[in-house]
């Protein structure tokens, strides 16, 4: 018989700490078999529910992996005047360090 009840609403971790609780109590003795049946129909309602919820929240990562949905940014040198931002303005090209180190390490290379 398909359950035609309105969803309750409620946060991920809300439901998680709840189906938590529910598993505490149906661990312990003597649960009334009434009870205990109320319970599981909720834990496993809960369940459908936050599973549904992680593959949804998974898709949503892959598909930022993707670079799809992604917050758009431009970098800029320090400084930058407003030509050079739009780009009007070519930037000069950085110099190789050739000392001593022979690292070959742009100069303005940022420490990782």
């Amino acid at each position: 018989m398909p359950n035609t009840q309105t969803p309750t609403e409620l946060t991920f971790e809300a439901g998680y700490e709840r189906l938590k609780i529910i598993a505490e109590r149906i661990d312990q003795e003597e649960v009334p078999v009434s009870e205990l049946c109320d319970l599981f129909a909720e834990g496993k309602g809960l369940e459908v529910a936050l599973t549904k919820y992680l593959d949804t929240q998974k898709t949503r990562l892959e598909t930022i992996e993707r670079g799809e949905g992604v917050q758009a940014f431009r970098i800029v040198a320090a400084g930058a005047t407003d030509e050079e931002r739009d780009g009007s303005l070519e930037m000069p090209e950085l110099a190789f360090q050739t000392g001593a180190g022979g690292t070959g390490a742009l100069e303005d290379e940022v420490p990782l």
